[in-house]
């Protein structure tokens, strides 16, 4: 009876000391098994929480995927009882709606900055990742001012002409027609709905448009008739594949030609079959602003709501773009994108870095990654502060900027500090963490392209200079 009432009593103090150091802002009490067994005190009563919380971070993945998994899954945690259920459920349902207020698209927060030795994006092709969120208007540790007021983004229609993939000259440019500046700024708010034109990203068919651009290399620019001549392939699914490549940062929509990134990878991985190409084709697919149902999957849907099905996809995305789209292009291009990025990470090569999963009910949801190829994510991270134009992040914001690669790959704050260590020991970035400070500073001369050069030829990489 006594050794009872003393393990009732130290659990209380621990739960006491557990709520202190937490309201005193000690950063101890900030990681996934900490917050969840915080919560789990106000809904189990006298008993030790910690291997719950433990329990539910190794079968999920971590926070988010704790609160968002369906309520059939944790159920099957031992331990999980209708108390429980109810709390991670609630504070599931406030954190959605509380980020569902802050998702009015807003006009991006200025030019993109790139880095001496970065992608240099032609003046009409913003890098993808230098759009704003719906949520995060302003580049994450940048800027303290208020976002830009809320705009809507103008959206486009029509696949092919979308991508600016005709075979026709350009127009002759006339003294009405808006400046240079005035159409990068307008294509900066395009998003493109249809990206696969509803087929499936088939990568033995994307490889042979790839092995075509990396033969022609030096052309300024492949015409699709081109293509489908060596390919054999129909024109629409041309248009297609390149539509796809140019998503994933691989070809020049408009020019069809590759990207520094396209061309190491048709060099060095054309079937885009090893885990660093298919990190980084995931990284500029699922972060850019521009692919819009693919953004809105991995950066909104995967980490806001509660897990859905993909009718429920279907039907979420419909409601939110109705108006902007005619009811024929919401209601089969919406449908066809889904199926797309589902098919790609469950049925094709996406598939082997397991980000996307099944439960037996037919619901998706996200697991979290963290096998990195070291280089391909310090190239991520470089990409992101080029776009954003900054060479300065903090964690905290970083792990929830949409489009970054915490966000599209399902890091929470903690697993990004991990990972942040490593590439810090390395040398090829700064982690700065004294005199309160917890952020990344880049290193001058090393760029994007020098990390994925470095990862794909298999060696360190070389500062410039």
């Amino acid at each position: 009876m006594a050794n009872h009432m003393m393990a009732k009593e130290g659990h209380a103090g621990h739960r006491q000391r557990l709520r202190e150091r937490f309201l005193a802002g000690d950063a101890g009490t900030r990681s996934d098994e900490q917050l969840l067994e915080l919560l789990l005190t106000f809904a189990v009563a006298r008993k030790d929480v910690m291997p719950l919380a433990r329990e539910l971070v190794r079968v999920f993945g971590g926070l988010s995927q704790v609160l968002s998994a369906p309520v059939s899954e944790l159920r099957k945690v031992n331990g999980i009882g209708e108390s429980t259920l109810a709390l991670l459920k609630a504070v599931d349902v406030i954190q959605s709606r509380v980020t569902a207020r802050a998702t009015t698209p807003a006009v991006p927060g200025g030019p993109v900055a790139g880095q001496p030795g970065l992608f240099d994006h032609p003046p009409a092709e913003p890098s993808p990742h230098s759009f704003s969120s719906a949520a995060a208007a302003t580049p994450p540790g940048v800027l303290d001012e208020p976002a830009a007021p809320a705009t809507q983004p103008t959206l486009e229609a029509d696949a092919s002409l979308a991508d600016g993939a005709t075979d026709a000259p350009p127009p002759r440019v006339r003294p009405s027609r808006p400046s240079t500046q005035e159409l990068t700024a307008r294509n900066s708010l395009q998003r493109k709905l249809q990206v696969s034109n509803e087929y499936l990203l088939e990568f033995d068919q994307l490889a042979r448009i790839l092995h075509f651009l990396l033969e022609h290399r030096n052309e300024k620019r492949i015409y699709r008739k081109s293509l489908q001549e060596d390919t054999g392939l129909a024109e629409r699914q041309v248009e297609s594949l390149v539509s796809m490549g140019a998503a994933m940062g691989l070809i020049v929509p408009g020019r069809q030609v590759l990207t520094p990134a396209g061309l190491l990878i048709a060099e060095h991985d054309i079937f885009i079959e090893k885990t660093g190409s298919l990190e980084w084709c995931h990284y500029m697919g699922a972060g850019s602003f521009r692919n819009l149902v693919w953004f809105e999957i991995f950066n909104r849907l995967l980490t806001q709501a509660s897990p859905m099905t993909q009718e429920e996809w279907d039907e979420r995305l419909r409601s939110d773009f109705a108006g902007q789209y005619s009811k024929r292009t919401i209601g089969e291009g919406i449908h066809a994108e889904v199926r797309f990025v589902i098919d790609a990470y469950t049925e094709r090569n996406f598939s082997k870095l397991e980000l996307l999963h099944r439960t037996s009910d037919g619901r998706l949801y996200r697991r979290r990654y963290t096998r990195f190829s070291p280089l391909v994510l310090s190239a991520m991270i470089y990409d992101f502060g080029a776009a954003n134009g900054t060479g300065v992040f903090q964690i905290g914001h970083l792990a929830v900027a949409p489009g970054s690669p915490a966000v599209v790959f399902g890091l929470d704050a903690d697993s990004l500090r991990a990972q942040v260590d490593t590439l810090h020991n390395r040398g090829w970035l700064r982690y700065e963490t004294t005199h309160d400070l917890d952020q990344i500073r880049l290193k001058p001369g090393y760029s994007t392209l020098e990390f994925l050069s470095a990862h794909f030829e298999d060696r360190e990489p070389r500062p410039a200079g």
